[in-house]
């Protein structure tokens, strides 16, 4: 802390989750219940206090009953359940009693009165070794971020508002949170948690925001330094550079900045081998933006929309209009080429803010996906309904994520000919040829991949979750992370059985997971025979360069090697050493 005072420069070590180098004052983002005052209250202030917890009490009610509202409109009948559950919470004597006295016999302001009665019950439930009480403690939690924010009166906790560039310093950030960060004000992401691979991450990556997680960053909001810097690249936090410092990184953004501008103008060559071989590069989106920048970058149409962030940035399901509006604004504006829209992935990482399911303990095992979607057709047919009805204006095709077997995608199909029943009756305009294609990413589904062949039109391989599913590991455990290896021989193998069905079935496959954009790994699929892939926008210009200078025959060799090895680090030295070679064409090129 006296080093911070007196500007020594302080170095802190972290997990380099999306590369970058950023300068700017950083920015320490809360939610409500993170900092929650505390002060003592006059005696004669008490009474002001006691109505002010009863008022948020009310407001937050209010805000459940108008959510219960909404979700029953949608369908989520279930979902809106369990609000009753937290709206009769609210109304529990026992609690509101204990608060009001914790009020009264402390005289404490509301909110730490309020928090400290709370996190009682969060300790005892905690200790009770049953899923129920497990659930309530989340329900707990969830409560008090809803009535701390009344009283507080910040409500939502948003990235919306900033006004000025910064780097954003976080415990911990949602999907939600980072979906709102607007790229021309957040210069970087620095996070006490989180993993590479975390939907947080992907959509950091996505916007180009460099992210360093797992950082143990100290408190200085109270001596708020002028800048820091954030090295995405090998997850490094400066806080108080020096002026050597800062010129030293400025001259790495500098640099990257002309790399970048160099490697854009190669939109215009195709993203082929040296000896001719085509690969098709196409844009996984999150967001609804200008899709200008994706044809920039050398994108050939979007290989997947992930639409569950249509979700996540608001405080409900979108509209079929909304939804219809967005799908025909992306099909219009990549205009010859394809879009892939995959239905919404909520569950594991991606809860947002309305609740979709009872709690769980162990969401990515549990009901997401389309497991969610079968149970809540209606809001399933909403979405099917928006995507083909933007089919009248472009090419476009539907993709359903986390199919565990043939009986899944076949009922999901299913809704899909009904909705185009309802349409055709209503005379609704649509494509009446859609392409529908099935997520691999669980094991079952990669091992049944000749089955699943048979009742679709293509195969999108999802590596983030098939490895941790295939190495039962959790890809959010940053202690757990050195487990998880997309380059471990059975994802190798795994990958290998899904290409060669789908090349006897003659389907089309492709890989959308992270290793679509890793420099490395790319020579590796291309050798397996995936010739299709998507990725961030900006990682683009990178792997079309990789591709350029690398020949099938060298892809080829390295496969045929790869799939021989043992090891996860054996894989990874291959990858490297063909990668070394294929790095040293660029200058030369």
């Amino acid at each position: 802390m006296e080093g911070r005072k007196k500007g020594i420069e302080l170095h802190l070590k972290g997990y380099p989750i999306c590369p970058g180098v950023a300068i700017a004052r950083p920015f320490f983002f809360q939610t409500p219940e993170e900092n929650v005052p505390e002060f003592s209250v006059p005696h004669e202030k008490i009474d002001d206090e006691v109505k002010r917890y009863y008022r948020a009490l009310k407001n937050s009610r209010k805000d459940l009953l108008f959510l219960q509202t909404r979700l029953k409109k949608e369908g989520g009948v279930e979902a809106a359940d369990i609000l009753d559950s937290h709206i009769e919470m609210m109304r529990d004597p026992m609690m509101t009693e204990q608060v009001e006295e914790e009020i009264r016999s402390k005289k404490k302001n509301t909110e730490y009165a309020f928090k400290s009665v709370i996190l009682e019950y969060e300790q005892k439930f905690s200790k009770i070794n049953d899923n129920f009480f497990q659930e309530r403690v989340k329900d707990f939690q969830d409560i008090s971020r809803r009535v701390i924010g009344h009283l507080r009166k910040v409500g939502k906790c948003s990235l919306t508002t900033l006004s000025r560039a910064c780097i954003v310093f976080a415990h911990e950030l949602s999907p939600s949170n980072t979906v709102e960060a607007r790229t021309d004000l957040i210069e970087a992401f620095v996070t006490r948690s989180g993993a590479e691979t975390s939907h947080v991450a992907i959509i950091a990556r996505a916007k180009g925001i460099p992210f360093v997680s797992n950082v143990d960053f100290p408190d200085l909001s109270l001596s708020l330094p002028p800048q820091v810097i954030v090295d995405g690249e090998v997850g490094e936090v400066i806080i108080n550079p020096n002026k050597e410092t800062i010129r030293f990184f400025q001259q790495k953004i500098d640099q990257r900045k002309s790399e970048i501008k160099g490697l854009r103008k190669s939109r215009i060559l195709a993203p082929s081998t040296s000896d001719g071989v085509k690969m098709h590069l196409s844009a996984n989106v999150e967001m609804d933006d200008d899709y200008a920048p994706l044809l920039e970058y050398g994108a050939e149409g979007i290989g997947l929309f992930r639409t569950e962030y249509l979700y996540l940035a608001h405080d409900t399901f979108p509209s079929e209009d909304e939804q219809f509006l967005v799908y025909k604004k992306m099909v219009e504006s990549v205009g010859e080429y394809a879009s892939i829209i995959r239905t919404f992935d909520i569950g594991g990482d991606k809860l947002g803010n309305v609740h979709i399911s009872r709690y769980e303990k162990n969401p990515y095992l549990g009901c997401r996906a389309i497991r969610l979607m079968l149970r809540e057709r209606a809001i399933f047919k909403t979405q099917i309904r928006a995507i083909l009805r933007a089919s009248a204006f472009g090419e476009l095709a539907i993709i359903f994520p986390m199919i565990s077997g043939v009986a899944e995608l076949r009922s999901a199909k299913e809704v899909i000919e009904e909705v185009k029943s309802d349409l055709l009756q209503e005379g609704v305009p649509f494509a009446r040829k859609i392409p529908i294609g099935c997520m691999i990413e669980v094991p079952s589904a990669a091992v049944t991949a000749d089955l699943l062949a048979k009742e679709c039109d293509f195969f999108s391989i999802g590596t983030n979750d098939l490895v941790q599913y295939a190495l039962a590991v959790d890809r959010g455990n940053p202690s757990m992370s050195y487990l998880y290896n997309p380059a471990d021989p059975s994802i190798l193998r795994m990958i290998k059985m899904v290409v060669d069905e789908a090349k006897k079935a003659n389907i089309a496959v492709s890989v959308c997971g992270e290793v679509a954009a890793d420099p490395h790994f790319v020579p590796l699929l291309l050798g397996m025979g995936i010739h299709e892939l998507s990725l961030s926008p900006s990682s683009i210009p990178i792997i079309k360069n990789v591709i350029r200078h690398l020949s099938i025959v060298e892809a080829q060799k390295l496969a045929a090697h790869a799939l021989t090895l043992t090891t996860p680090l054996e894989v990874e030295e291959a990858l490297l050493a063909l990668y070394q070679t294929i790095a040293s064409r660029f200058s030369s090129s």
